[in-house]
């Protein structure tokens, strides 16, 4: 394997790991502070699925412009 295509084999693995890693991030933090807001507020399970679907929105946004900008780079290493 040449070393330009090693390079470009580990940058898709980071990419891919940093996609994951941002997903699994943003729905934990959402579950984490509906749970929170429903122990103080006594309000279980309402904002746990709130923010649960908050995080997950979160997550698919991320992974969104991570792609969009893995794209944008590759054409204009292509132009």
């Amino acid at each position: 394997m040449m070393n330009s295509e090693r390079k470009e084999l580990f940058r898709s693995l980071a990419q891919l790991s940093s996609m994951g890693i941002s997903v699994v991030a943003a729905i934990a933090i959402g579950v984490w502070f509906g749970l929170t807001l429903d122990g103080w507020l006594g309000t279980s399970p309402w904002f746990f699925y709130l923010f649960l679907c908050i995080g997950i929105a979160a997550g698919f946004k991320n992974i969104y412009l991570i792609a969009s900008r893995e794209v944008r780079r590759d054409d204009d290493a292509t132009a």
